[in-house]
């Protein structure tokens, strides 16, 4: 698969370049291609997944949206809660249906590693890709 990084805000495109990115519509001269970039954050740190790997539950039934058709899709970073200090956090947790991006949940040192996504769209698959300022990028793939 290739994998396309905003060099201005980070976010990864699967396949192919965007004509701009989905989150800050940066130019495609932006993007570079790196098709190793979760196995090189694996391979700095292997010690790091228990911290960095995204645990993904789908629940079909919104919580927050039950009048309409809603699927939440809640994240948290790690299996041992990944630490969120001005030193180490995570940047950014976004979300893929069927490697199309959705949304983006920014974070900050005063929040918990951790998210919601309220989906309206279907599809078969959903791909969390986090983003930690020291580790790098991590990912988790569930089934919808």
């Amino acid at each position: 698969m290739s994998l396309f990084i905003c060099s201005v805000c980070g976010h990864i495109e699967f396949t192919e370049v965007p004509t701009a990115c989905p989150v800050c519509e940066s130019s495609a001269e932006k993007c570079i291609r790196n098709d190793r970039i979760f196995e090189e954050s694996t391979e700095k740190s292997k010690e790091a997944a228990i911290k960095h790997i995204p645990a993904v539950t789908v629940n079909k039934k919104c919580g927050l949206i039950p009048e309409q058709s809603c699927t939440d899709i809640n994240v948290r970073i790690g299996a041992t809660l990944h630490p969120m200090e001005s030193a180490h956090f995570i940047r950014f947790i976004d979300c893929y249906v069927d490697d199309t991006y959705v949304s983006r949940v920014d974070l900050t040192p005063g929040v918990f590693a951790a998210g919601c996504f309220h989906l309206k769209t279907t599809g078969s698959k959903v791909t969390i890709v986090e983003k930690c300022n020291v580790h790098g990028y991590w990912n988790r793939e569930v089934s919808l």
